[in-house]
């Protein structure tokens, strides 16, 4: 990762993208689609015709909620992170369109009240990394992974979100910029650690 200074005396991160995969991502979460990893659930109706596997291991209250986002190129520089520690977040591209993904491994405090991690309230600077999804697969993250919203690469992509309405109510929850709920934590990383990244496809 190559540093170089920002302006306002922020530290600016080069973040160089590297492929989603299931062996980049592992401790992030899992990749979802066309995967063969998991083994097919027996059905008695279909024989090979249809096969259906649990790629990942989904967790979530009974307060799911399923919606499309569409997203357009923007600066691809992430300012704010942010982690669940009730669910495990989900996004599905459409359509065969790529898109980036800034993460982190998880440092929160779990819903048991152990730590993840290194128990951090931030991510650390050193260890956030940029992930390319090339559209062919979704992305299951663990819980406390910590992530900015997913950056397009084309026009109109749309991706299916799932998360928690708690998550959804808990984005308006702000207080000097940032947000927090009982499934949300969201931080300014300029102002809590003085720093943006920036990803370089």
């Amino acid at each position: 990762m190559a540093v170089a200074e920002a302006d306002a005396g922020l530290t600016k991160k080069l973040l160089k993208v590297k492929p989603a995969t299931e062996a980049s991502l592992e401790g992030y979460g899992y990749i979802i689609g066309g995967t063969r990893t998991a083994p097919p659930r027996k059905q008695n109706y279909y024989g090979n015709y249809v096969q259906v596997r649990k790629p990942a291991k989904f967790v979530s209250n009974a307060d799911t909620a399923l919606s499309v986002a569409t997203i357009n190129p923007r600066p691809m520089q992430v300012r704010w992170m942010e982690y669940h520690n009730k669910h495990t977040q989900t996004f599905i591209p459409l359509m065969g369109k790529p898109f980036v993904a800034v993460l982190h491994r998880p440092t929160c405090r779990m819903p048991d009240g152990s730590w993840n991690e290194k128990g951090s309230l931030y991510p650390s600077v050193d260890t956030v990394e940029a992930f390319l999804f090339d559209g062919s697969a979704g992305f299951v993250m663990n819980i406390g992974t910590w992530h900015e919203f997913p950056f397009a690469v084309e026009e109109n992509t749309n991706v299916i979100v799932i998360l928690t309405n708690e998550t959804t109510s808990n984005l308006d929850n702000v207080v000097d910029g940032e947000a927090q709920g009982g499934d949300l934590n969201k931080r300014d990383l300029q102002k809590r650690l003085g720093v943006v990244f920036e990803v370089q496809l």
